[in-house]
């Protein structure tokens, strides 16, 4: 019984900063989020929750609408594809230099998004004209960029959990290096795959830091969803209507969240040997 006890309280000892972080940091702030909404806002004087859906009656809304799912239909999969296909070319190449390879793909993640954006804008020097059509591939660039070192370590390390067992087996039933990654090692890390997949959707939906940043230079605008909630917010006061945004953007990603966890076995206990 002690041993059980103690076995416990150590599972709650470790659980309560995590509880604690969500707490503060999620749960509550949804709360007094969901009470905000029913307001008096400028879009909805009377206040009240139909705040949520009259918000995206505002004109700026749709453009940025066109925005994310620009990013979510070209940027999103392209981040998949590059970052599963050097992930598993890393994998498959045990050389001596694979160490400082990670590395060097980490370095893009570690710079901050101001000094990525000045970067990119050196780069491309001033002589571009830029408009509606060409600045969302600025911003989507630099996202890339940005976000694709990070998350090819985070899949390397998925793909080096896999049994070395299950590799030689399939190996000696015949696979080759493209049957082992395509059929044997992807399945493998699916779970790792679409929790990826979750965050880079909720990242393109929401995506602030990169538009904001390239507001300084005049070339955005209100230009993405998140940038809108907080022009409501801090621009002219109506915290309700920036509130029912900001709800809205959290809506698809909390449906994806419960379709990767009702369809997937990521918070399921592993079998242990």
């Amino acid at each position: 019984m002690r041993r059980v006890r103690k076995a416990r309280a150590g599972a709650l000892f470790m659980f309560a900063p995590y509880f604690a972080a969500m707490l503060f940091c999620g749960l509550i702030p949804l709360v007094v989020a969901i009470r905000e909404v029913a307001n008096p806002s400028w879009i909805n004087m009377k206040g009240s929750y139909t705040t949520i859906y009259r918000i995206l009656g505002d004109f700026r809304v749709i453009p940025a609408l066109a925005h994310a799912a620009f990013l979510l239909a070209i940027f999103v999969p392209a981040m998949i594809v590059v970052v599963l296909a050097i992930s598993l070319l890393l994998d498959a190449t045990p050389v001596r230099g694979n160490t400082l390879m990670r590395l060097v793909l980490l370095l893009p993640g570690i710079v901050s998004g101001g000094v990525a954006t000045l970067i990119w804008t050196s780069l491309l020097g001033p002589n571009i004209q830029w408009n509606g059509s060409n600045i969302r591939w600025l911003i989507g660039g630099i996202a890339f960029t940005s976000g694709v070192g990070s998350w090819i370590v985070i899949q390397y390390g998925s793909l080096r959990s896999i049994s070395h067992e299950v590799l030689e087996a399939a190996l000696v039933d015949g696979c080759n290096r493209f049957q082992l990654a395509i059929r044997i090692k992807l399945p493998m890390i699916s779970r790792y795959i679409g929790y990826m997949t979750i965050l880079l959707v909720a990242g393109a939906i929401q995506i602030y830091s990169e538009p904001t940043l390239l507001m300084s230079t005049g070339l955005t605008t209100d230009w993405s969803l998140s940038q809108v909630a907080y022009s409501y917010a801090f621009r002219t006061g109506d915290f309700a209507g920036g509130t029912a945004l900001s709800l809205d953007m959290l809506i698809p990603n909390i449906v994806l969240g419960i379709v990767f966890v009702m369809n997937t076995d990521f918070l399921k206990r592993g079998e242990r040997h």
